[in-house]
């Protein structure tokens, strides 16, 4: 296949009506795919087989079309692959998924048809793979990692407060872990604080939390239909689960055969016991065993999410209780969160300072979208919000290695070999964006023991979601500490008591972990010694709209950077970040002269590796990610391509250690390279200025033109134009660019919502990302509206609307291929869309460079 036919499949694929040609489909497939079932391979598009047939990646960015999203969603889990978007005006969602299980996802009866996501691509080479340990399914409404086992073969017996006085409180179940145990005779077991759980709901008939649940309220969209109620059995278990970490006090057994008894006997015989029937006993209990829970569910009984106004609705309805006398609430906890562009200042973050000016300590969840640094979301953001990140422990760790990988002492020797406690990756890192300590300390929250739930099953969990509860508990024992012995402290003292007592994880910053792992002893002697340190402040890290980000930064040179002498111990990252604009189009990173132990002193199991990952621009609490957890064991280099804009702001690189090496991985050497290229036009002529690497490229010339338009919107504002697609075979890319993206303070959201000819609507264009991109395909007219969805402080946003338009895919003329250094001037026979494509020599890809309009005369630039 010649490069220009490569290059023009490529600008069909990225329209989903362009690859959906069944002629070429039949022709292709019986080539790349063989003996597979015919009714799975009619479900992939002719993108998809061409990328299964030039296996350039071991994964693929997909759209797929389902019936059922939730059960899709787990089938990819499943299937080791991770979603990245999932679309709510219709069933579909984008994913990476393992090209090796492309064909057993397009068996899925709930998949109707799966597309090549184009717009972006993901390629490695060398001893880079995402395959070196078991995947273990996400829960598909949470996409929390989870691990199940049916209630058969387990009893639960309810313990009461008088029975826990004389039962080992179990390493297992984080009490021991926290020291909580060691002050609950000080602290009544945390009997005299009112906690308020907004999440799902609180199964109130939970075993584990007889006597705990006093009441609650639905706000959630379930009110008025049957599935209304903060307690059913119906909701998604995750509110019941936090409250079991928080308030749990019950006795588990097992039988003799159960390896989830089995395994925590092994690991934590304090805790456990085994009878002489060889039945295995586990105690479940909370931080704060006797503390009373009000449950405020705000999201429906299938844990979809909600706008943030219904999460206020629920932040103020605790407020409200308080202020008015209802009930003495105490406490928030929140195990949710989303994106904010204003940290600290978010319309969600201010609502919780009022909850803690009402007196009401609020602990969050610090968010799931770690390792990158700058990942912290609304409302653990808020200025007085106990942000709570996830750490891991040998004891949790282990026992679910040995579970998963079916092997008594596995997790021990092979899974989790060390004897400290680390941070997970996918805790959501510091510190805020303006500089503010985030989270402030970590507790327990990978593969927690949930304990027995309203589905059926008895969970293992991980998320800043279980970790959270935990501080909820803490401050729960604290704060009785405080009103039984008539002291005058309140939220803001019990927030600085957790923070001075929690314990540094050695090889851990304040950006991972905050002050460390939170520890109750040692929090309860501040507040009796009413000794208070401060957490650390910093100035603003912003001039009006001017951000300067609050981590290190690197600088590249024409386009490139590298970085030596590398070292990478078993469960430490190390974090790299630098500035990218819309006109990069490309970012590839090299891996060379990397180390390894001696191959008889690696992991038996696994081997040694390390492990990197590269968000995007966004920040706080946005989940975008170039790649991740990309596993390597040798030299190798990944890139990253967009045919889109990128967006503007801060690229975080991270490299780690597997937390399962035995031994350090060194990395000789790490180079980081990026395509930026920026297009215009004079006349007939394309000027093409290249500020990154130099690269080979290419110009053709299509038939069409690009439109611009700029406006000015604010919060609840909407401006509208429309665009007319008037031949069969057109399309076109639009794109929406704003002066406040992610380079800048504070991030203003905007969306752009498309009314298709037939009525339909995209929302391609209504997500997180600056700028915004969405695909026009077919003939009609098509509406745009842009909308100010989030436009911080009263103030005007300024966008720049951009369209560009293909009459047909087929180009008019070709350039022969140059080298594209600084600058370029390319004459074309032809007026028309130019597309200046670039070659990145190493993958063999080609992707766009940029766009321009020529004309017979007169200078053309989409940035002027």
């Amino acid at each position: 296949m010649n490069s220009a036919f490569y290059r023009r499949i490529n600008i069909q694929g990225l329209l989903l009506s362009t690859i959906l040609i069944a002629s070429m489909f039949s022709m292709i497939a019986p080539v790349a795919l063989g003996s597979a079932g015919s009714s799975a391979i009619q479900k992939l598009t002719a993108g998809v087989v061409d990328s299964l047939r030039g296996a350039t990646t071991s994964r693929i960015d997909t759209i797929i079309q389902t019936t059922d999203n939730a059960q899709v969603m787990a089938k990819i889990a499943e299937l080791g692959g991770q979603v990245s978007q999932v679309y709510k005006s219709v069933e579909a969602l984008a994913a990476s998924v393992p090209a090796s299980r492309i064909l057993e996802l397009a068996s899925t009866p709930s998949v109707v048809r799966i597309f090549q996501d184009t717009l972006k691509g993901i390629r490695y080479n060398g001893a880079i793979t995402d395959n070196l340990k078991l995947t273990f399914p996400m829960d598909p409404v949470t996409n929390e990692p989870t691990l199940t086992t049916e209630y058969a073969g387990t009893d639960v017996e309810s313990l009461a407060i008088e029975q826990i006085q004389s039962t080992a409180p179990g390493i297992y179940t984080n009490a021991y872990l926290t020291n909580a145990d060691d002050i609950w005779a000080e602290t009544n077991y945390g009997a005299g604080s009112l906690v308020v759980i907004i999440d799902t709901g609180v199964w109130s008939a939970s075993p584990l939390l007889a006597g705990n649940v006093i009441g609650g309220v639905d706000l959630s969209p379930d009110v008025g239909t049957p599935y209304e109620g903060y307690n059913l059995a119906t909701n998604h278990y995750h509110g019941t689960a936090c409250a079991h970490l928080m308030a749990a006090h019950a006795l588990l057994r097992f039988s003799p055969t159960h390896s989830w008894g089995n395994a925590i006997y092994r690991y934590d015989p304090e805790g456990s016991w085994k009878d002489a029937s060889g039945y295995t006993y586990v105690t479940c209990m909370g931080i704060a065993p006797a503390a009373s829970i009000y449950g405020i569910k705000v999201f429906p009984h299938t844990g979809a999410g909600v706008p943030s106004s219904t999460i206020m609705q629920g932040i103020d309805y605790a407020i409200q209780m308080k202020v008015t006398g209802t009930a003495d609430v105490d406490v928030i906890s929140m195990s949710l969160g989303g994106g904010v562009g204003a940290d600290g200042e978010d319309p969600e973050d201010l609502l919780v300072d009022s909850a803690t000016a009402a007196g009401i300590t609020v602990v969050t969840a610090a968010g799931n979208e770690g390792p990158a640094p700058l990942k912290v979301g609304s409302p653990g953001s808020a200025k007085t919000a106990i942000a709570v990140g996830a750490a891991m422990d040998p004891i949790h760790e282990r026992v679910f290695g040995d579970i998963a990988y079916g092997m008594a002492w596995f997790g021990e020797y092979y899974y989790y070999p060390h004897d400290e406690k680390s941070i997970v990756d996918f805790s959501s890192r510091g510190p805020a964006a303006d500089g503010r300590v985030k989270p402030e300390v970590v507790a327990t929250g990978s593969w927690c023991f949930l304990g027995p739930l309203n589905d059926g099953y008895i969970h293992l969990g991980g998320g800043t979601s279980f970790s959270c509860p935990q501080v909820a508990g803490e401050a729960a024992l604290l704060n009785d500490y405080i009103e039984t012995n008539g002291l005058a402290m309140g939220p803001a003292q019990i927030k600085q008591a957790i923070y001075d007592g929690a314990d540094p994880i050695p090889g851990f910053t304040a950006m991972e972990q905050g002050a460390g792992y939170v520890n109750a002893v040692n929090s309860l002697n501040v507040i009796k010694s009413a000794s208070f340190g401060t957490i650390p402040t910093t100035w603003s890290h912003h001039f009006d709209s001017f951000w300067f980000p609050p981590i290190d930064t690197i600088c590249l040179s024409h386009g490139k950077k590298t970085l030596t002498g590398i070292t990478l111990e078993p469960g430490k990252y190390k974090y790299y970040a630098f500035w990218v604009n819309s006109a990069v189009e490309s970012v590839k990173v090299s891996l060379s002269d990397v180390v390894l132990a001696d191959p008889a002193e690696q992991n038996p199991a696994f081997g040694d590796a390390g492990v990197i990952y590269a968000s995007t621009s966004e920040r706080g609490g946005i989940d975008a990610y170039m790649f991740y957890g990309l596993y390597f064991t040798g030299d190798g280099q990944i890139l990253y391509t967009s045919d889109a804009p990128f967006e503007p702001g801060l690229v975080r690189l991270i490299l780690a250690g597997d937390f399962s090496s035995y031994n350090s991985v060194l990395v000789g050497s790490l180079t980081i390279e990026v395509t930026e290229t920026w297009v215009s036009s004079v006349d007939k002529q394309v000027i093409a200025y290249n500020f990154g690497v130099p690269k080979e490229a290419q110009v053709e010339v299509y038939k069409g033109k690009i439109e611009t338009y700029c406006g000015t919107v604010k919060t609840g504002e909407e401006d509208v134009y429309t665009f007319n697609i008037p031949d069969a075979n057109g399309f076109a890319y639009v794109f929406l660019y704003w002066y406040r993206d992610w380079a800048h303070w504070a991030t203003s959201d905007l969306d752009m919502l498309i009314i298709n000819p037939d009525s339909t609507l995209n929302v391609d264009g209504a997500t997180a990302a600056s700028p915004e991109v969405a695909t026009l395909s077919g003939p009609g007219t098509y509406t745009i509206l842009i909308d100010g969805y989030q436009v911080y402080f009263d103030k005007k946003e300024c966008y720049y609307l951009e369209i560009v338009y293909f009459a047909d895919p087929t180009p008019l003329w070709s350039s022969a291929t140059f080298n594209l250094g600084c600058y370029s001037r390319i004459k074309s026979p032809v007026t028309g869309l130019a597309v200046v494509w670039l070659h990145d020599l190493d993958f063999d890809t080609w992707f766009i460079g940029g766009f321009a309009q020529l004309k017979e005369k007169g200078r053309n630039c989409k940035y002027c």
